[in-house]
């Protein structure tokens, strides 16, 4: 199987070790020369990638495209290239429409659009897809837990969350912050806060189905801690908050 990434930044250098690091057998992948470092540092790790002189060489060598470049950017980088009716083209790029990809890429017709994220440099992370074949969706699971989503729409409304990525990673520095100013030596306390929400978090994956409200309800004992803290957050809105940052961010899809 021959993959080709027009793009070399954070999100093809994840997805890449990520499949070069997984169980897939038989794969060959090129990568664009865009991003020097992280194009060198990949052909430098692992001996089935390649650095080609250009994009199109990369769409040339590959089966399978994956479009990891910034969204300004991404018509005008495909209006480039010339695909091939045989190739099946995979977008990451977030406000890329699937209607423009599909008009970008001609004659490819087999075109969808996926959300890894970093994480899946650790095979470990929730993959959302849209209009994608069966194949693509097995390749995905070498790296992750792909979500097959029903509509656009969807897709929009899920790859939203991820501009909460940031925000989430400063509440855990702020919680380890103050854990730190209570006395805990901080390597403790950045294990803990670490661990404490990966454990919750796999504890609702386990759930059939997931009910946040009633994991909750569940946690809130009558006068414990977690009622009261509950209640303190709630009532102060900080939860209406990021729903409210959800709803600016939706809007620039």
């Amino acid at each position: 199987m021959k993959l080709g990434f027009i793009g070399t930044g954070k999100i093809t250098d994840a997805v890449v070790r990520g499949f070069c690091t997984s169980a897939v057998a038989g794969v060959e992948i090129f990568v664009s020369p865009r991003n020097t470092g992280i194009a060198n540092a990949l052909v430098e790790a692992f001996p089935n990638v390649q650095k080609m002189t250009t994009n199109q060489a990369v769409v040339d060598a590959a089966e399978i495209v994956f479009v990891a470049v910034r969204p300004p950017v991404a018509l005008a980088v495909l209006s480039e290239l010339r695909f091939s009716s045989a190739q099946q083209v995979i977008s990451f790029v977030p406000l890329l429409k699937q209607a423009d990809l599909f008009a970008a890429v001609q004659p490819a017709t087999r075109v969808g659009r996926a959300i890894p994220l970093p994480s899946v440099v650790y095979h470990n992370c929730p993959i959302p897809l849209f209009n994608i074949s069966p194949q693509i969706a097995e390749l995905f699971r070498y790296i992750g837990q792909p979500l097959l989503v029903n509509s656009e729409a969807e897709l929009h409304a899920i790859w939203t969350l991820t501009g909460l990525i940031s925000p989430y990673y400063h509440l855990l520095y702020e919680l380890s912050k103050w854990t730190i100013s209570h006395g805990v030596a901080a390597e403790t306390a950045h294990q803990y806060v670490a661990d404490l929400f990966q454990s919750l978090s796999h504890m609702a994956q386990q759930q059939q189905p997931i009910d946040f409200k009633k994991l909750a309800a569940h946690a809130a004992t009558p006068n414990g801690m977690n009622e009261q803290a509950a209640k303190e957050i709630t009532e102060k809105g900080a939860h209406q908050v990021y729903a409210a940052a959800c709803d600016r961010l939706l809007t620039r899809f």
